[in-house]
């Protein structure tokens, strides 16, 4: 999913990534810590700078470190809570505006679900009051004394970042979880998802009138992840009574997984194929897709994009069943027939296309059968 991150360690066999987006904020946040909330913290307590040992760009440095502390003992709560409760964790990825754990457990129930939404929160109010209890330990140097407190600020700021009721946060997750135990999952994603956008629109206008870009930026990124959600979560309704083979591709290629990539995309192009099929003799191992390839090196083999086994589907397999796999899965799915061979490969764009032409249809029908209903009186 997240091509321009690195593995930079693995927690329960659960590969903990840094996304390159974090390198660039980095020295953005020290600057800002080093030339606006240092000074202003000293000056609030009547503080010399010249009295800290460490200079304003080094304390900056070291704050924008503790950022990715919090922000990774944060996710790795999600992820010891997601384990706990039988869920798959794919991975962790250390993002610009914090962190990403991929947890398959669509079957979760709300409790499960408002349990794992609420662990990254606690674990940010713990530090909080770590951090508080600490900074006032006696004999406790200015310099030590100026990080907790700024530590515990940080925690605090996290925590009740992510618990405000917006998707992709993580109160977002909890009220869909709180709002499941009266509606189904889908009923409860589209309400929390229409709370989000409400919520994103009011703090884009904010950040707008008060000269606050990173909000608008932040309030545009919720906006969009609600949205997201709730296609996710609806499209599987949408295609009910549709069959895999009225979905699929059958522009496909056959690449070998010792293929470097560069060969792959040269084989998409000069076939007009939408997908790569990675097999060797008698053995399918799975589908690559041009996005798959973006990010790369040229000479990486096919192979070793592949995670796990491959997803396969029936041709006359209920279309809601396989956006279930596909969306639990995170793959596209092969298509295959009565005698077992390979006609096809299902991709969520694929299905948000049948989605929009099944709409498509269902409004031209209903516009037809109105015509032919003749003009009606308005009496």
């Amino acid at each position: 999913m997240f091509r321009t991150a690195w593995t930079i360690a693995r927690f329960k066999g659960v590969p903990v990534r840094l996304h390159v987006s974090l390198l660039l904020i980095v020295p953005v946040i020290a600057l800002s810590v080093a030339g606006r909330d240092l000074p202003t913290l000293l000056a609030r307590w009547g503080v010399a700078p010249q009295a800290l040992r460490l200079g304003p760009v080094a304390f900056g440095l070291l704050m924008a470190l503790a950022l990715l502390v919090a922000v990774t003992l944060h996710e790795l709560g999600h992820a010891v809570v997601a384990l706990r409760q039988g869920a798959r964790v794919k991975g962790i990825t250390l993002m610009v505006l914090g962190g990403v754990t991929e947890i398959e457990h669509e079957d979760a129930r709300p409790g499960q679900e408002l349990a794992m939404a609420f662990a990254g929160p606690a674990v940010n109010l713990v530090l909080f009051g770590l951090a508080w209890a600490v900074a006032r330990a006696p004999g406790l140097p200015l310099d030590a004394y100026v990080f907790l407190q700024m530590f515990g600020v940080l925690n605090l700021f996290l925590a009740g970042f992510n618990l405000i009721p917006a998707f992709p946060l993580d109160g977002g997750r909890m009220l869909r979880a709180a709002l499941r135990w009266r509606m189904g999952r889908a009923a409860a994603t589209q309400r929390a998802a229409t709370i989000a956008r409400v919520l994103a629109i009011a703090g884009g206008l904010l950040g707008l009138m008060h000269g606050m870009p990173m909000l608008s930026l932040v309030a545009l990124l919720v906006f969009m992840a609600a949205g997201g959600e709730a296609a996710r979560v609806t499209l599987g309704p949408q295609l009910s009574g549709l069959k895999a083979l009225q979905a699929m591709s059958t522009q496909l290629v056959n690449v070998y997984p010792h293929t470097e990539l560069a060969g792959v995309a040269r084989h998409l192009l000069m076939s007009g194929a939408t997908a790569a099929v990675v097999r060797r003799p008698g053995e399918i191992l799975g589908v690559l897709l041009p996005n798959d390839l973006r990010g790369e090196p040229p000479n990486r083999l096919a192979g070793s994009l592949l995670e796990g086994p491959p997803l396969q589907v029936d041709d006359t397999a209920d279309l809601a069943d396989v956006v279930e796999a596909i969306q639990r899965q995170r793959r596209p799915a092969m298509v295959f027939d009565e005698r077992n061979a390979l006609v096809g490969v299902v991709t969520l764009d694929l299905l948000r296309r049948a989605a929009d032409l099944r709409r498509l249809t269902e409004g031209l029908q209903a516009a037809a059968d109105r015509l032919e209903g003749g003009p009606v009186d308005p009496r």
